[in-house]
């Protein structure tokens, strides 16, 4: 009797093939849409390459008293004044830096998928426990951590522009410590460090099988 199932181990490679799929799709149209826009920034395709923060609106720009009202009587509610900030590209160095991160990102994830493949592929043909497959698993950690990394890479390189160069209502922009802390990549990095123990913990009982090997 098989202690695993393989067949459920390709479906999870065919699930990981159609993203990989997806992911090749989007990469292509960003490629495309930023070699359009290295060459003149201010195409109208830019309107599909736009870096979007939440900011904080001084209260006297967007009075916010009677805009919301809970009749429940259980909780009292309030609007607070936060707004979406969109830039547009105007210029090769925003679209290069941009799309720099952007691939970074992608390229974090790609690496995952591929090595997450190469993993199922190992355990559909009966070898769930190779060294090759503690290393994918071990890849595909690192990938998850690279990924949390960049957004979070991401996350700085905006906040320092919109300070440098932006502002609201005549003041420097503030982003809302709610805001940072939901959009922090606390699950990604979660997951990530979850997949690198787990390498850790399959490579430990390689170890471990191959001593019992030796000894007997």
């Amino acid at each position: 009797m098989r202690p695993y199932r393989a067949g459920s181990f390709c479906t999870a490679r065919v699930v990981v093939d159609v993203f990989l799929v997806i992911a090749g799709l989007l990469i292509a149209a960003q490629v495309a849409v930023t070699a359009v826009l290295l060459v003149n920034p201010v195409h109208p395709l830019r309107e599909h390459f736009q870096v979007t923060t939440i900011l904080k609106v001084p209260a006297e720009v967007w009075p916010s008293e009677g805009v919301v009202r809970v009749e429940s009587g259980l909780a009292s509610g309030r609007a607070e004044p936060w707004a979406y900030m969109t830039y547009l590209p105007a210029s090769r160095w925003f679209v290069g830096v941009a799309a720099a991160l952007g691939f970074s990102w992608w390229a974090c994830a790609v690496l995952m998928l591929l090595h997450l493949r190469r993993a199922f592929t190992n355990v559909s043909a009966g070898t769930p426990f190779p060294r090759d497959n503690i290393r994918c698993i071990r890849v595909a950690g690192w990938s998850i951590l690279g990924m949390a990394a960049v957004n979070l890479a991401i996350d700085a390189a905006l906040l320092g522009f919109m300070h440098a160069t932006t502002l609201v209502a005549g003041r420097p922009p503030a982003v809302p410590l709610d805001i940072l802390l939901v959009d922090f990549p606390f699950g990604t990095i979660l997951a990530g460090l979850a997949v690198v123990i787990l390498a850790e913990v399959f490579r430990a009982g390689a170890d471990l099988q191959d001593e019992q090997a030796l000894t007997v």
